[in-house]
């Protein structure tokens, strides 16, 4: 799991970190198809990482400004998707992005695929937190 801790009230910091389809800014090599409005339980969304590989999720729970669930559908990846947001004080919110029991389809032991993968889906998300608090630092410094 990968937390951060930005600048933003709660409201915001939820709103910026769920716009999946804004997630190429911070995700190197990835599109995302969504929504165009805050998702809801029920939508899909796709992932496109190195114009090769497929993520497809459906959100399975959304309350705003607090929690977003997407369980991964596959066709390669499995497991779900946690988005937590919890206010620090009036202006900041603690952000926990959470990929739990992410894991290959296929023949291959789910546990030794999640193994497998957890260490860039780490990195992925702790590097997605870390550009996002960047871009919100800087547009504050613009705006002063």
């Amino acid at each position: 799991m990968a937390s951060r801790t930005l600048d933003l009230p709660q409201e915001w910091a939820y709103a910026v970190v769920t716009a999946v389809r804004h997630h190429g800014r911070w995700i190197p090599l990835t599109r995302v198809d969504a929504p165009a409005r805050a998702l809801r339980a029920g939508d899909d969304v796709v992932g496109r990482s190195a114009l090769v590989l497929v993520d497809r999720m459906r959100v399975t729970h959304a309350d705003p400004p607090r929690e977003l669930r997407l369980v991964k559908t596959g066709p390669l990846l499995l497991g779900e998707v946690v988005i937590t947001v919890r206010p620090d004080g009036p202006s900041r919110a603690v952000v926990d992005w959470a990929e739990e029991g992410v894991h290959l389809r296929g023949p291959l032991p789910r546990r030794f695929t999640a193994a497998l993968l957890r260490p860039s889906l780490e990195a992925m998300t702790a590097l997605a937190l870390w550009r996002i608090d960047r871009s919100v630092r800087r547009e504050r410094r613009r705006r002063s």
